[in-house]
């Protein structure tokens, strides 16, 4: 599979990474053959959190003695329990507290010392004002500077349903905002064919030679995404046998800004499907040129 590097991380991650969101609903022998199966299929970057459920200690658990084998994402400021869980009060809590807390629980369960890319999870400006921006962000390089964490990164949130077209547009505004900060190595973000309003910020990070992970190349977040595809006509460019989340994964795995595309799933077959997807490679500049142009010309999200 094609490995590409983070940002200034110096890091090779696989163009196709893996979500442990859905492990968490499977069983853990389910879990376990999912992760080594990924591994084995040639990804080398997970993604995590504190807030996935029980899905860090899987992670640990299932594939913590390969962990030479792969490049680690997790996040911070979530206000979890034991069990994962969200405790009573707010889901996240930007405290140094709050982080020191983080770090070490996920490096028990997660079975390792130290994480490669640790993220702020679904931080916004305003979650920052006044002090707590410096405190935070002080917290996150002691605990960097303690060998915990290799490099800092945020990850933007999704929003709130109740805003119209909320996945890209809330987070875009984030991101436009944060990405001027200069503490963060790598930022995660919504991208893709069908939610494209990140592209500039893409390129953008690009230019600061700040890594970028992609979520959401193919998770329908709206009703009407299937009809979307039929209106550009993406269906015309696949090749025989693709299906659309093949051709969306090979779409967002072209903009070569993109370090890797994490896609969380608890399937096997999807899993392996989404592999042979990643291991075809980008679509064809002439191929991704037309996507694009159809996008365009079917109003399909703002640039």
């Amino acid at each position: 599979m094609i490995k590409r590097e983070l940002g200034n991380t110096g890091l090779q991650v696989s163009v196709l990474g893996f979500g442990s969101m859905e492990i968490g609903r499977l069983r853990y022998e389910e879990a376990e053959k999912l992760l080594n199966d990924a591994l084995d299929g040639g990804i080398n970057f997970v993604d995590s959190s504190p807030c996935y459920g029980i899905a860090e200690e899987y992670v640990g658990k299932a594939i913590g003695r390969r962990r030479d084998e792969y490049i680690l994402a997790t996040k911070c400021g979530c206000n979890v329990d034991s069990h994962g869980k969200f405790s009573l009060g707010p889901d996240h809590i930007w405290t140094a507290d709050q982080l020191y807390k983080n770090i070490d629980r996920s490096l028990e369960l997660l079975q390792t010392e130290y994480i490669d890319i640790w993220q702020l999870h679904g931080i916004m400006p305003d979650y920052l004002s006044g002090g707590a921006q410096d405190e935070v962000i002080a917290a996150a390089e002691s605990i960097k500077k303690s060998g915990k964490v290799r490099h800092i990164a945020f990850s933007c949130r999704n929003g709130s349903p109740d805003q119209p077209m909320y996945p890209a547009l809330f987070g875009y505004q984030a991101c436009k905002e944060m990405l001027q900060w200069d503490k963060f190595e790598v930022i995660q973000l919504i991208y893709g064919a069908l939610i494209r309003t990140n592209e500039n910020i893409i390129t953008q990070a690009k230019e600061k030679n700040i890594g970028i992970i992609c979520r959401g190349a193919v998770k329908k977040y709206f009703d009407y995404y299937d009809e979307l595809f039929k209106k550009s006509k993406l269906d015309e460019l696949c090749d025989s046998g693709e299906s659309a989340a093949d051709f969306l994964i090979r779409f967002a795995i072209s903009h070569q800004a993109i370090g890797t595309v994490i896609v969380g799933t608890g399937n096997i077959k999807h899993l392996k499907a989404n592999i042979r997807a990643a291991q075809k490679g980008p679509l064809s500049e002439e191929i991704y040129a037309e996507a694009k142009r159809r996008l365009d010309n079917a109003g399909v999200w703002p640039k």
